[in-house]
């Protein structure tokens, strides 16, 4: 694609138009079965978290044992009378059609599925149905094949930009993922695409920033040390939780064995749910939790391997959906009880615990939701995972540029001017400063501009 042309353009605004409806009616369709299913009345605005902790244990058990119904009877329907679903991914690179009806019920159901308690993540649901529509607008519209990926692409980062409200970080996913290039074309008709549906949602539900923090200083060297000694245990989260994955049993499913495997599954997760309740949903409750710091590490282990288990469950009984909160829950569980031990070992690093286990949890998420989006899409997205946990925490303002990539400058500082290191990790760090400071200047002023123009254009 040499140039963006005038037909490619119009086409961009109205799947970025489409992708903003979806995202609307998406939103409203997933609040309006939580206040169903948990008796609260439409017109009561009220965080999922209160409305599962608040209900009694036998409510959410039977919660979800209606939506290992729906998983079940849904899915193995869809599979046996529907079209065969194309991965967006697949439509994208080989060019096959994505089915529209199947698609539409395949995302109506993800939406569903989660309002009624699923651990997966909400996020796939308006990518899918925002590529299947643009993949009728391209048919309509006869785009060429290369057109066509682009617009399916782009359609897909604006589905993913409408339901977290984050323009920047899907047109970089959108890139980094499914475009597998970098262009100043592909860059503006991703921004094009995914502003445009930012736009619509805000003008429909407002300008919501989904976890709404202070603006935290730079972090000290006290904290730049622990996020180095605790990114292994982060990084073998990530594979563990893949090993057990890849691990599950596959069952056709197409097969009727399926709906009572969904049945026993969500039957199990819900007496997960008795003790934890924040298992429910995509995982914004068991983050808002983390990011409060409203729980002690015994509390934070349990919800961890409650979580844990309940995604593998859902995933055994055929549940759809995203990965990118659930993950961002996990790591940030991970980085609390981490940050527990940590300050048993050397209390001195603590300077304020609840205010640095908010930025731990927050620093991981950010890895996990990086490597969460590159799963379900076949490609890691460390970048887009940055971008999108520093928007996804505080919107459009550089105050959250610091936790994506401001870290270097102090432990540059650290080094350089107290030298309390011994004389060989001094020279070690002197090695690695050097490639630490390319990438933050590199990263920082990427992000700083972007964020810049995101609140010059988006707001």
């Amino acid at each position: 694609m040499k140039s963006l042309s005038p037909k490619l353009i119009v086409s961009l605004l109205a799947v970025g138009v489409a992708a903003g409806i979806t995202g609307i009616v998406l939103t409203l369709l997933l609040h309006a079965v939580q206040h169903w299913v948990f008796g609260y009345p439409a017109d009561v605005v009220l965080p999922y978290r209160v409305m599962v902790e608040e209900s009694s244990p036998l409510r959410r058990w039977l919660v979800l044992l209606l939506c290992g119904g729906v998983v079940g009877a849904g899915w193995v329907w869809l599979h046996r009378k529907a079209a065969p679903l194309v991965p967006i991914k697949t439509a994208v690179v080989s060019g096959r059609e994505m089915p529209l009806a199947a698609t539409l019920l395949h995302g109506l159901l993800q939406i569903v599925t989660v309002a009624l308690g699923s651990p997966l993540g909400r996020e796939v649901a308006p990518r899918e149905i925002s590529a299947a529509l643009a993949e009728r607008w391209a048919k309509w519209r006869g785009l060429d094949a290369e057109e066509r990926g682009v617009l399916l692409a782009c359609a897909s980062g604006a589905g993913l930009a409408a339901v977290y409200n984050v323009p920047l970080a899907a047109a970089v996913f959108a890139l980094e993922t499914l475009m597998l290039s970098w262009s100043r074309d592909r860059l503006l008709a991703a921004l094009i695409a995914c502003g445009t549906a930012v736009l619509v949602v805000r003008a429909g539900l407002g300008d919501v920033i989904q976890y709404p923090m202070p603006a935290f200083p730079l972090p000290d060297w006290g904290f730049n040390v622990w996020a180095l000694a605790v990114a292994p245990l982060l990084a073998l989260g990530v594979w563990g939780f893949e090993r057990c994955m890849g691990r599950l049993p596959e069952i056709p499913r197409r097969s009727v064995r399926m709906v009572w495997v969904a049945l026993a599954a969500f039957g199990l997760i819900g007496f997960l749910a008795w003790w934890f309740p924040e298992i429910m949903g995509n995982g914004k409750a068991g983050n808002q939790l983390s990011f409060a710091g409203d729980l002690d590490w015994r509390y934070a282990l349990g919800l961890l391997g409650a979580k844990w288990a309940a995604l593998l469950l859902a995933t055994l009984a055929g549940a759809y959906g995203g990965r990118i909160t659930p993950s961002m829950m996990l790591g940030g569980l991970i980085a609390f009880a981490a940050a527990c031990g940590w300050n048993v070992l050397l209390p001195g690093v603590d300077a304020g615990r609840r205010r640095l286990w908010g930025r731990w949890c927050f620093g991981c998420g950010a890895e996990n939701a990086g490597n969460s989006a590159g799963v379900y899409a076949g490609a890691v997205a460390p970048i887009a995972g940055a971008v999108a946990a520093a928007v996804f925490v505080y919107g459009a303002s550089t105050g959250g540029v610091p936790f994506a990539a401001g870290g270097g400058g102090r432990l540059r500082r650290a080094v350089w001017d107290g030298k309390r290191l011994p004389e060989k990790w001094f020279q070690l760090c002197r090695n690695l400063l050097c490639l630490f400071r390319c990438v933050e200047a590199c990263v920082l002023a990427s992000l700083k501009l972007s964020l810049a123009l995101q609140d010059i254009v988006f707001r």
